[in-house]
């Protein structure tokens, strides 16, 4: 793991499956060019569906590590996560950097990156089970299993943001906690 103290601001955007952490992320991104999204890299195939991520397999995913290409990494439903050491660089030029993260590696990441902020992402419990039966790539087992992961509380120190109506709206909240933040630092 990489780690970084520069003036820029590493946000972590967290929150459980069907709560539109890739579609904020994509509107967080048309809104503000300037910040720079972090394209995460897993060992799930590219034409998996979801969000759009690096595809990379086990065996290159280990090489890539064992170079010191990740800022950090987390391994989560079957599959191994990583976003690359190239954020340092930006973080050092005094960027904001977005990701989509997850709660059980926030640990590790804000050891290494101090100005890390935790954005978590909620909606309404019928909300999030219309959008996870709408994607379609899940049984009703596992919808029910990520419903009940949706459950836990926030992570220690994370702002929350609702999505609940429009994605403009939830995006307006991410832009304020970033200000907040920003102003602060």
């Amino acid at each position: 793991m990489s780690g970084h103290c520069g003036a820029g601001l590493l946000v972590a955007i967290v929150g459980p499956s069907g709560v539109g952490k890739d579609t904020l992320i994509a509107e967080l991104a048309a809104a503000r060019p300037d910040f720079v999204i972090a394209r995460r890299i897993i060992t799930r195939p590219a034409d998996a569906g979801g969000e759009d991520h690096f595809a990379v397999s086990e065996g290159l995913f280990d090489a890539q590590l064992a170079m010191g290409r990740y800022a950090f990494h987390w391994g989560a439903h079957g599959l191994r996560y990583a976003v690359s050491a190239s954020i340092d660089a930006a973080l050092a030029q005094g960027k904001v950097v977005v990701f989509n993260g997850s709660r059980k590696a926030l640990g590790q990441i804000a050891r290494a990156y101090p100005q890390l902020l935790v954005l978590m992402i909620t909606a309404p419990a019928e909300l999030l089970a219309a959008r996870l039966h709408g994607r379609g790539r899940e049984s009703a087992r596992e919808i029910a299993a990520r419903l009940k992961r949706a459950e836990l509380d926030p992570p220690e120190g994370a702002q929350v943001i609702v999505n609940d109506s429009t994605p403009e709206a939830a995006v307006a909240q991410i832009l304020a906690a970033i200000n907040r933040a920003l102003q602060t630092a």
